[in-house]
């Protein structure tokens, strides 16, 4: 009998998701590593993303925090940075800045989509008080592989990013 390996699911470079959010935004982007992870599901207010194969098997997660999602949603759609500090203090996204979100984590596949490594695109989004299905829970709080990322938006603010794949 023989075994296959599937190929695995690189965690994005950090100087890859830089370059990525600096082109959507038209802004510059801080980052670093270390960052405490993203909270998901319940009232986090986070947005989680899954990513699947084309065997649809999920296989990575990124979460934004609730700034990371509003700021980012406002400087893709050129929305003012005070819409998104208004989201946060409300503790939600309106829906155009989680449909710019929900963009910007579809972009964002191409983080994954590396020679040799799988295809992946994103499958489904949860945010807000969505219920997070248990699987993508699951995957979202592994330990490893993952990247745990503060990001900076020029102009916008910061928050933080969890970057979750399947080995």
């Amino acid at each position: 009998m023989a075994f296959v390996i599937a190929p695995t699911v690189p965690v994005p470079h950090l100087k890859a998701v830089r370059d990525l959010l600096g082109d959507l935004t038209g802004k510059d982007i801080e980052l670093s590593g270390g960052a405490d992870p993203v909270g998901v599901g319940g009232d986090s207010g986070s947005v989680v993303g899954l990513y699947v194969d084309a065997e649809l098997r999920s296989r990575a997660v990124i979460a934004f925090d609730l700034p990371l999602a509003a700021y980012s949603g406002a400087a893709l759609g050129l929305v003012p940075a005070a819409a998104a500090q208004d989201a946060i203090e409300a503790g939600e996204l309106p829906a155009s800045l989680n449909e710019n979100c929900y963009e910007v984590l579809n972009i964002m596949a191409s983080l994954f989509n590396l020679p040799k490594a799988p295809h992946l695109k994103l499958y489904a989004t949860f945010s807000g008080s969505e219920p997070l299905r248990p699987d993508v829970r699951e995957l979202a709080v592994r330990t490893a592989p993952r990247d745990d990322i503060s990001i900076e938006i020029a102009r916008y603010g910061a928050g933080r990013m969890s970057v979750v794949v399947v080995p």
